[in-house]
C-alpha cells in the first residue's frame, strides 16, 4: 500500500508585540538581574557570622579586632530586617530600627557607607558558572582586578525619603524605607532620646555617653526588641566590658538558651583579607605593644595594663566563710570601719584582722545609693550593733564638701547620727579618722596587700559573696590615660570617674594599715536571779513604809 502522506506540523501562531512592549519586557529582565546583584543577595557570611545572624537573643554582642568582619555581619543583619530579607524571620514586617554610632563622622563615614554605598565587600565572577558571587583572596587572589566593590546592602529602590543633619558630610538623621521600616541614626555624643519604641537598635563601636545603652534596653521592651554591639574591645568603656561579663555568666547558666550572647571574631579568621596582608597588618600592631596586638589581632579586652589592681581574683583573694570559726567573724577579732560619704553613694567597708594577725579580711559592705545622714544612720547601725570596732576611718575629701542646704560638712552630720544611736569605736569614738589623701602611697598599700606571700596566700582577704559591689568595681579601677600626638599613654593615677566608692575605701583601709588590738572583755551578763531579789527588796521597802522594826527582819520568801 502506498505511505500515506503526513501532513505538515501546524505551527503555533505567536501574537506579534510591539516595540513598547519589547522596551518593557527588557526592562523587566534588566530590573530582575539587577535585582539578583544586590548585595543582600551576594553575601556570603563565615560560620560564626552565620551563628550571629540566626541567634534569637535580645541582646547580642559582637567582639573582634580590626577587619575581623563585625560591622560587615551586623549592618548586613540591619539590612535584612528593614529590607524583609531576614531568612531566620526573626524581624515584623515592618518598625524601627536605630543606629549609634561615636559621634556624626562615624555615622556618614561608616554607618552610611555600610548601608547605602557600594563596597561592603568585593565581588567576582564565577570562572566557571559565569555568575557574581563574593570575592574571595584564597582562590581569586590572582584575578583581584576583575574584582568590584559589591553593590548597597540596602538598594535605592527602596528609599523612600530620607532627611540629613549634613548631607555634604553623609551625616543621615533618618530614612523611611517602601518596606515600612524606618531608620534613625543618632550620635552617642548627645543625651539619649527617651518616649519611643524600636524594634531593633544597633550600636556600632565606641560610644561617648554609656546612659544610651541602658536607655535602649528599655526602648526594645515593649516590641521585645534586639539590641545588637558591635565594637572592638575598647577597655575605656564599662557599659561594654559589663555586657561581656553578664554574657559570659548567662551563657555558662544557659549556654544558646539565654538572653544575651557574646561572639568573638579575630582578624586572622577573616577569610576575604590577603595573606600578605595580615601579615603585615601583625608586625604593624606588634611594634606598637603586646596589648595594641591582642587588642586589634584577638578581640580581647587589653585590661592588664591599665586596670589598677590586676592581680586581685577572688579565687585568690576570696575567703570561704566555712573557713571562719562558727562560720562567722569571732568577736575577739579587731574590727574596723571605712566610709565613703556622699549623696549619690555612700559606701562602707567592714574590715576584721584576727589575733595572729595572718590577714586583713573585708567581710562586709553597705552601699546606699541617695543617701543623707540618717539614712546612713539608719543602716550603719544595723551592721555595727553590738560589735566592738577599734576604729572608723572616713574619706576626709568627702567629709569636706559642705552640704548646700545647712552648710554643715558631712562628718559632722555623721557624727550626730552616731551620738544619737550611741554608736562609739574605741579609738575614734562617734567621730572618724581622715583617711590617707597621699594617692600614690595609698595604691601602693593596696597593691602590697594584694600581693601574693611566699606561703601562697596574699593579706588582703574578701569574704565571698559578701561585697559584690566591691569586686565588680575593683575589676573596673582603671589607670589614667593620657593621649600624646595621639598615642595612649597610661599613667599610674587612677581613674575616678564612675563607681570606684568601695575601691577607694579598701585604698584607705590599706593605708591605714589596721593590726590587731585585743578587744576589751565585756561584762559577763548578770544571772537572771539577781534581778529577781532586787525586785523583791524594793516592793518589801515600799510595804514597810516609813516605821522602824525592832524586831527581826522578815526576808521573805526567795
Amino acid at each position: 500500500m502506498p505511505h500515506p502522506k503526513r501532513s505538515p506540523p501546524k505551527i503555533p501562531q505567536i501574537p506579534a508585540i510591539t516595540q513598547h512592549e519589547q522596551n518593557k519586557i527588557r526592562e523587566l529582565h534588566n530590573e530582575l538581574k539587577s535585582r539578583e546583584l544586590e548585595g543582600l543577595n551576594l553575601y556570603k557570611p563565615s560560620p560564626t557570622q552565620d551563628q550571629i545572624h540566626q541567634c534569637k537573643a535580645s541582646e547580642i554582642l559582637v567582639i573582634g579586632g580590626n577587619r575581623s568582619g563585625k560591622s560587615l555581619c551586623t549592618f548586613v543583619e540591619d539590612a535584612r530586617c528593614v529590607c524583609n530579607k531576614d531568612p531566620y524571620k526573626k524581624y515584623p514586617d515592618k518598625g524601627t530600627l536605630v543606629v549609634i554610632g561615636k559621634d556624626w563622622r562615624h555615622i556618614g563615614l561608616v554607618a552610611y557607607a555600610m548601608l547605602f554605598k557600594p563596597g561592603a565587600f568585593r565581588i567576582i565572577k564565577d570562572a566557571t558558572t559565569g555568575d557574581w558571587r563574593t570575592y574571595s583572596p584564597e582562590t581569586d587572589a590572582d584575578r583581584r582586578s576583575e574584582s568590584r566593590p559589591a553593590p548597597p546592602l540596602i538598594p535605592e529602590r527602596l528609599i523612600k525619603s530620607t532627611s540629613w543633619v549634613l548631607k555634604s558630610a553623609n551625616y543621615i538623621q533618618s530614612c523611611e524605607l517602601h518596606t515600612g521600616w524606618t531608620i534613625y541614626f543618632f550620635s552617642s555624643e548627645g543625651d539619649p532620646v527617651q518616649g519611643f519604641q524600636t524594634d531593633r537598635c544597633h550600636i556600632d563601636e565606641d560610644i561617648n555617653n554609656e546612659n544610651w545603652v541602658p536607655e535602649m534596653q528599655a526602648r526594645i521592651v515593649d516590641r521585645k526588641g534586639v539590641l545588637t554591639w558591635s565594637a572592638m574591645p575598647h577597655s575605656t568603656n564599662n557599659a561594654l566590658l559589663g555586657l561581656k561579663e553578664r554574657a559570659e555568666e548567662q551563657e555558662h547558666l544557659h549556654g544558646e538558651k539565654s538572653e544575651i550572647r557574646h561572639f568573638k571574631l579575630r582578624f586572622l579568621d577573616n577569610a576575604f583579607l590577603d595573606a600578605d596582608e595580615k601579615k603585615k597588618s601583625i608586625e604593624r600592631w606588634s611594634a606598637v605593644s603586646l596589648d595594641t596586638l591582642r587588642q586589634r589581632a584577638e578581640g580581647d579586652f587589653v585590661v592588664d595594663s591599665v586596670l589598677m589592681y590586676p592581680n586581685f581574683a577572688m579565687d585568690v583573694h576570696g575567703f570561704s566563710l566555712s573557713d571562719l570559726p562558727e562560720s562567722r567573724v569571732p568577736s575577739q577579732w579587731t574590727r574596723y570601719a571605712v566610709i565613703d560619704p556622699g549623696h549619690t553613694v555612700t559606701a562602707v567597708l567592714f574590715a576584721a584582722v584576727p589575733p595572729d594577725e595572718s590577714m586583713i579580711l573585708v567581710y562586709d559592705q553597705l552601699y546606699i545609693r541617695h543617701c543623707n545622714a540618717r539614712i546612713f544612720g539608719e543602716q550603719f547601725e544595723k551592721k555595727v550593733r553590738g560589735s566592738h570596732f577599734h576604729a572608723f576611718i572616713i574619706d576626709a575629701h568627702g567629709a569636706r564638701i559642705r552640704d548646700i542646704g545647712s552648710g554643715r560638712l558631712p562628718s559632722e552630720q555623721y557624727t550626730e547620727e552616731l551620738v544619737n544611736r550611741n554608736i562609739r569605736s574605741q579609738v575614734t569614738g562617734a567621730s572618724f579618722l581622715a583617711g590617707c589623701d597621699d594617692i600614690p602611697a595609698r595604691t601602693e598599700a593596696a597593691r602590697s596587700m594584694l600581693h601574693i606571700r611566699p606561703n601562697g596566700t596574699p593579706i588582703l582577704r574578701v569574704l565571698r559573696n559578701t561585697c559584690p559591689d566591691l569586686e565588680r568595681e575593683i575589676k573596673r579601677y582603671r589607670k589614667k590615660v593620657n593621649y600624646v600626638s595621639g598615642m595612649p599613654v597610661v599613667t599610674d593615677m587612677p581613674n575616678t570617674r564612675g563607681d570606684c566608692h568601695l575601691v577607694q575605701c579598701l585604698e584607705y583601709l590599706c593605708a591605714y594599715a589596721p593590726s590587731y588590738h585585743k578587744p576589751p572583755v565585756q561584762p559577763e551578763a548578770e544571772p537572771w536571779w539577781v534581778k529577781v531579789v532586787e525586785r523583791r527588796k524594793k516592793m518589801l521597802a515600799q510595804e514597810q513604809g516609813s516605821f522602824v522594826n525592832l524586831g527581826p527582819s522578815y526576808k521573805g520568801d526567795l
